[in-house]
């Protein structure tokens, strides 16, 4: 190659390298134009990181902050709106979302999300009525808006219209390609225990089957299948509720009850005393196995016996009520309460106490009783027994 020709070749090369740099750095250029603004934004990224972190009053001043600075921001727009909902400012949310709706520049897409938000603003408020006209408005722009699907399913939750919940959980777990089993089992239940409040026996009956065949862990369904038994066959009630307690071992308690009865019905007392015994050898720290047994032992004389059982079950689980109502009323039966205290016992038993606690895993919500769905979150079968331990330094 001739030195002309090098130089040629060197040249091409420097003038092609130069080319690549112009156009990458157009790139990056038109990249920046096209990045929204607001994102440059410090108080951006902060509110960012205060949501992730679970700072909701602080996530919101820094968004406020951008909202301010750049009024168009959609994005922020929406988060700043569920913000303020989630930390109870209801009327503050709604008044942004209708802001929002107020734009022409929304895409389809956008005012769906926007209307369906404003939907759960209204049921949030307890304007069922306009909540179930924006989820109805948002599906009119965008039919397979999961978001206003999921809010209508919860708004007829709310309105006890188990059907018509039932039959959107079943359209949303299509579309998500997802097993709603447990939601739709627990609905099937309500619509069970609506049926049998219309007096509609087998109906009753088919909705708490195909409850189980939705989903085993659907434990109402199991007691109120029992419960339908008990009367024409308490043998084949037992074995519903023995079934139940081996699907969920830590719903045991819950059919004790109705256990007894039907061991009861059969002419078989004592193999109440054998599922307990048995629970408690499964799980040590089965308090209410032991408290039921101790109830039992109590009845028939065998206070002694009671009472060695209620002091371990006290050792579990040592906050609860019912297991120290139980201490005492095993203790009047040994006579070792004097007058007083037996007037003390008795005004213990008369009084409403908070004596079984119960805790949502979703929210954090406290019930004396099991519910199946939280008033709070509205989720289904998140609640558990609240156990506390003794305080620290107790022992």
């Amino acid at each position: 190659m001739t030195d002309t020709a090098l130089v040629a070749v060197l040249l091409a090369a420097v003038a092609g390298g130069l080319a690549g740099g112009a156009w990458v750095a157009g790139r990056r250029k038109a990249a920046e134009r096209q990045r929204p603004a607001f994102r440059s934004s410090p108080h951006y990224t902060e509110g960012l990181h205060c949501l992730a972190t679970g700072q909701l009053d602080t996530a919101i001043h820094e968004l406020g902050k951008v909202l301010r600075d750049h009024p168009n921001a959609v994005e922020v727009q929406q988060v700043l709106s569920h913000l303020y909902r989630e930390v109870g400012q209801v009327e503050r949310a709604i008044e942004l979302h209708r802001s929002l709706l107020a734009r022409r520049d929304l895409t389809r897409a956008e005012r769906a999300h926007a209307l369906a938000s404003l939907g759960t603003d209204y049921r949030k408020a307890g304007l069922l009525d306009r909540a179930g006209q924006a989820y109805a408005d948002a599906l009119d722009v965008e039919p397979r808006n999961l978001h206003a699907l999921a809010g209508q399913q919860k708004l007829h939750e709310e309105q006890r219209q188990w059907r018509e919940a039932h039959a959107i959980q079943t359209r949303l777990a299509r579309m998500r390609k997802s097993d709603d089993g447990l939601v739709l089992g627990f609905l099937q239940a309500e619509m069970g225990a609506e049926a049998l409040r219309a007096g509609d026996r087998d109906a009753a009956e088919a909705a708490f089957r195909t409850a189980l065949s939705l989903d085993r862990r659907v434990f109402p369904a199991h007691l109120a299948l029992a419960d339908l038994w008990l009367g024409r066959d308490p043998r084949r009630a037992a074995q519903i509720l023995e079934d139940a307690i081996a699907t969920a071992p830590e719903r045991a308690y819950l059919a004790f009850e109705g256990l007894q009865r039907a061991y009861a019905g059969c002419g078989e007392p004592s193999r109440f005393a054998a599922l307990c015994e048995r629970l408690v050898g499964q799980d040590p720290r089965d308090w209410r196995a032991r408290l039921a047994l101790a109830c039992q032992l109590r009845t028939e004389g065998r206070a002694g016996e009671a009472l060695g059982l209620l002091l371990r079950a006290l050792e579990a689980n040592p906050h609860v009520l019912l297991v120290h109502l139980e201490v005492w009323r095993t203790l009047r039966a040994l006579g070792k309460l004097g007058p007083d205290e037996q007037r003390y016992v008795a005004t213990v038993e008369e009084s409403a106490l908070y004596v079984d606690p119960h805790i949502c895993t979703a929210c954090r919500y406290r019930a004396d009783d099991m519910l199946w769905r939280c008033p709070h979150c509205h989720e289904w079968n998140t609640f558990v027994e609240e156990r506390v331990g003794p305080a620290a330094g107790a022992r």
